[in-house]
């Protein structure tokens, strides 16, 4: 009896740790993605802006804005995947589906 209730606490510790790092690791995770993706869609418009404005007067500060875009892309994504991979993290990433993201490759005129 005594090694059944010693056992029962120890799952109830086990489970409630569990569920606190996987927390923790998505809450985080999903923070740094969701800025990731923000910053995607950011790159994306200002690659648009970018062409649209090639051959007009604004091509140079359009084309500033979209260097300025691409560093913050690739060092956010840098970051995301640094932490995906530390060693906390590492494990409930894999569980919950969180996946290392590949940098955009910039792109030469």
């Amino acid at each position: 009896m005594p090694t059944l209730i010693a056992c029962l606490i120890a799952g109830i510790c086990l489970a409630g740790f569990l569920t606190i790092w996987f927390t923790t690791a998505h809450k985080e995770l999903s923070v740094k993605q969701s800025n990731l993706a923000d910053l995607e869609e950011q790159l994306r418009l200002h690659e648009r802006l970018s062409g649209q404005t090639r051959d007009g007067p604004d091509a140079q500060s359009a084309a500033g804005m979209l260097e300025t875009s691409r560093m913050l892309y690739h060092e956010a994504a840098k970051d995301y995947n640094r932490i995906l991979l530390r060693p906390m993290n590492r494990f409930p990433a894999l569980v919950l589906g969180f996946r290392a993201v590949k940098n955009v490759k910039k792109r030469t005129k």
